[in-house]
This record gives C-alpha cells, structure tokens and sequence, in this order.
C-alpha cells in the first residue's frame, strides 16, 4: 500500500472517530470484582452501621454494565444489591435501576464526568421523608472505586452522607 493510500486511510478512520483495537468502553473501569467496606444508614432512625459487601460488576452490552453483590452489617441486616447502568454514546447520560433499598427498585439518572458517574436517584416511595437522592460512583485509582449517596433526612431534615463504601479490586 502506498504512503498516500495509507495516509488517506488513517484520516479518513480518524474523522469516523475510529480509536483503534484497544480503546476501551468509558464504564470498563467499573468492571471487576471487589471487596467493599465503608458506612450504611438504615432503618427510620437513619442509623449508620458499618457495612462489608462482595461485588462483581460486568459488561452487559455496549456502554452497559451490571452490578450484582450482597452487603451485611454486624448482624443488623444482610441486602442483596444490583444495579445496572447505560451509557447513552458522547452524551456521558447515564440512566439506569438500583435494587436493594427497601422501598424498592429506584431509577437512576445522570452524566458521567471523567473517572465519576453522578446520578439521582428516584425511589418509588419516600425514603427518610422523601423521593429523591443523589448517588456518586468515583474511580478513584485502577482498582479502588467510592459510592457515595446523600439524602435527606426527613422532610425538612438535614442531608447527610447515607452511604459511603470503597471498593477495592479482588
């Protein structure tokens, strides 16, 4: 192949946005099995308990993933949680269900902003006194990663750090 040829090429693959083989999908980076610990709050009180929890986060289609895992504090309560996200293309949306809380499955929407996903999170049913709060899964390095979600606490109440779990690549 000649050098214009190929230099023709490489343009014309560049303007289609072609990035190569080894580019990866923008969720990747949440993919993986971890090992999770961190503050839970729970129950009407909002009490935070320390939490242990086991995840496994996998590709589920193009710009998709799934998190399936279970969380236990002390003997308080044992949750299985799932959550699963898409990426809607170079718009960095993000929407999205989370199951483990107990008023039911919650829809999450949101962007993603570099190495973070920022969401709300819409729950079926009042949660602490009310419908919404806001949820951030940071990378924080190759294989650490922090969800972090605020609420508030009852209707005209504070709004407070509900959960904060680091997970750490197994």
């Amino acid at each position: 192949m000649s050098r214009h040829i190929a230099a023709v090429l490489l343009m014309q693959l560049a303007w289609l946005g072609w990035s190569g083989p080894a580019a990866a999908a923008p969720l990747d980076r949440f993919t993986g099995s971890f090992r999770a610990s961190g503050t839970v709050v729970e129950g009407p009180k909002a009490t935070a308990h320390r939490a242990r929890c086991n995840f496994v986060v996998e590709p589920s289609g193009a710009n998709r993933i799934a998190l399936r895992g279970t969380c236990s504090a002390y003997l308080v309560f044992t949750r299985t949680i799932s959550a699963d996200l898409a990426l809607s293309g170079r718009s960095g949306r993000v929407t999205g269900t989370y199951s483990g809380a107990r008023v039911g499955t919650a829809r999450l929407s949101g962007r993603m902003r570099g190495g973070a996903v920022e969401m709300t999170v819409k729950w079926p049913k009042p949660l602490y006194g009310d419908t919404t709060a806001n949820m951030r899964i940071v990378s924080l390095d190759r294989n650490r990663l922090k969800i972090l979600v605020t609420d508030r606490i009852g209707a005209r109440g504070p709004t407070r750090q509900t959960t904060d779990l680091t997970l750490v690549r197994r």
